[in-house]
């Protein structure tokens, strides 16, 4: 199994995602969202996995700073959440992990210990 990680490398909480694997001898490839060849088709394997709450991220200053017709517009339906993600991967939760069974957002060690370890 190799796990992917997908993000941000400035992103700190990718970084401890990354150094986690690193520690865990695990095999991984780490990917910047906009390198993903298919991001689109990558974001609906994600949500299909994790769900569109755990893979959106309704924090972020990006979505924050929409108006609130331009944020009801994307969050109308699950559809149009993941196309705004794949347009602006800021709205991704990061960092992204899965090994094609699992798909897990944000970085908890404990989380990712029992499902990637």
């Amino acid at each position: 199994m190799t796990l992917h990680i997908f993000g941000y490398a400035g992103c700190s909480t990718v970084k401890k995602a990354v150094q986690w694997a690193e520690a865990e001898k695990l095999p991984f490839e780490y990917k910047h969202f906009i390198k993903v060849d298919d991001l689109e088709n990558s974001l609906r394997q994600w949500v299909s996995l994790a769900g569109i709450d755990a893979v959106f991220n309704h924090k972020a200053q990006t979505f924050k700073k929409l108006d609130d017709a331009e944020r009801d517009a994307i969050t109308q339906s699950e559809n149009s959440m993941i196309k705004a993600m794949a347009s602006e991967p800021r709205f991704i939760k990061r960092p992204v992990g899965t090994d094609g069974k699992t798909a897990l957002t944000g970085f908890d060690e404990a989380a990712w210990q029992q499902a990637f370890a």
